[in-house]
């Protein structure tokens, strides 16, 4: 019986490890800010083949991009940065990689492919080297070797408070307050 419950127990810690990256918000790292859009390079295949990859990070404002935000959307260069979660022929420290990095860049760069699929950590840079991304350039629609899943949120989304940060606030204010009229009482006393 014991086995069995740490058995149990040791595959929920497995599970909890497997998603504690796609059940996280997106760090800053892992996706850029263009055309007054935060954009995340989310999954190398298109996401219409992942139904559920909204399912946390929708929560976070994360959404798909419309046609009109398509017709701006970034390149893959744009997600060269010295603050990039990948760095160069590397692997982030939650798993994300670049597939054929541009052998001409020794920097890092902004992947979010983990924060939205257990079964992707990657991003492929030649579907979005030097050109809009496949999905979205004429012709590329179906094409699923260009077919790169970016998503977009605005950029105010990232800032708000989640229930936990909440409690705390008020929780301290609740601190604060009791201070306050203890010192309060103390002095009214003497």
């Amino acid at each position: 019986m014991k086995i069995k419950l740490l058995l149990a127990g040791a595959m929920l810690l497995v599970t909890t490890a497997a998603n504690a990256v796609i059940n996280a918000p997106i760090p800053a790292s892992a996706y850029i800010t263009f055309g007054g859009l935060q954009w995340a390079w989310a999954i190398p295949l298109p996401g219409a083949s992942f139904p559920n990859a909204l399912s946390y990070q929708g929560t976070q404002g994360w959404r798909l991009p419309t046609a009109a935000e398509l017709a701006a959307a970034p390149n893959a260069t744009d997600f060269l940065s010295p603050t990039g979660n990948v760095p160069f022929n590397g692997t982030g420290s939650d798993g994300a990689t670049f597939q054929a990095l541009n052998a001409n860049y020794t920097g890092a760069a902004k992947c979010a492919s983990p924060y939205f699929d257990t079964g992707f950590d990657h991003c492929d840079w030649q579907d979005g080297n030097g050109q809009p991304f496949g999905p979205w350039a004429p012709g590329n629609a179906n094409n699923a070797s260009f077919a790169d899943q970016l998503f977009v949120r605005d950029r105010n989304d990232g800032a708000v408070p989640e229930p936990a940060s909440w409690a705390l606030l008020t929780i301290g204010f609740g601190i604060v307050g009791s201070a306050v009229r203890r010192r309060h009482a103390a002095t009214v006393a003497a």
